[in-house]
């Protein structure tokens, strides 16, 4: 597994924005789900598809999400066509687990290594040097991949230094890294994150000396 799924999972989503004297900034989400709600004639022509089964034309089905905060009183509004719902968890996502401390590095987790029943833990950890309610790319300094041996046990990869690559033709963003660990594998977390911990150092050092020499 690379560490796409947990870029995506971390740095691909934009916060809504309260206004800026909010006292109390709280979300609270509701949905409301409008089905086989007729298209006003102002709203453009009805759509046409090839495919039989396709919900187009002068009917579809709405689904509008309202964000609001009562503190400062915005409240954004949401909405979608041919909508799909899923009720998941932070596990299956990436997203919302507390970050675990290994070898002086604060590791999110990303999502597991396959979207099925006995991948629970995570596929991917990004490492960061500060414990941060949201991780940015300034954030990130290297990243821990589950992979498999010889013998289909797991194992794990590192890799430091991030230059990362925005989404870009319909395609999640991704991250080229300056350094791997190489081909011979890590059996633990732990020993692949102090991997990242000696080698971002390492890195580090050499950037601050040639900042020096200029």
């Amino acid at each position: 597994m690379s560490s796409s799924d947990a870029i995506a999972a971390h740095l691909e989503w934009q916060p809504l924005a309260h206004r800026p004297d909010c006292a109390k900034p709280v979300w609270e989400v509701d949905q409301q789900t409008v089905v086989s709600k007729l298209r006003p004639r102002r709203e453009g022509p009805e759509h046409s598809c090839p495919n039989e089964e396709c919900g187009h034309r002068d009917h579809y089905d709405r689904i509008t999400l309202r964000v609001l905060c009562r503190s400062c009183g915005t409240a954004h509004l949401i909405s979608g066509e041919e909508y799909t719902t899923r009720t998941t968890t932070t596990v299956r996502t990436g997203y919302g687990q507390p970050p675990k401390r290994v070898a002086g590095l604060w590791l999110y987790p990303g999502p597991p290594l396959l979207d099925l029943r006995g991948y629970d833990s995570p596929g991917a950890y990004l490492c960061s040097r500060n414990k941060v309610d949201r991780l940015s790319e300034d954030d990130i300094v290297g990243t821990v991949t589950e992979g498999r041996g010889k013998r289909g046990g797991t194992v794990w990869h590192a890799a430091v230094g991030p230059d990362f690559r925005p989404p870009a033709g319909g395609l999640s963003g991704y991250a080229l890294w300056a350094k791997t660990s190489g081909e011979k594998p890590f059996t633990s977390v732990t020993a692949a994150a102090k991997w990242v911990a000696a080698a971002s150092s390492s890195a580090a050092a050499i950037e601050t000396q040639e900042d020096q020499k200029q």
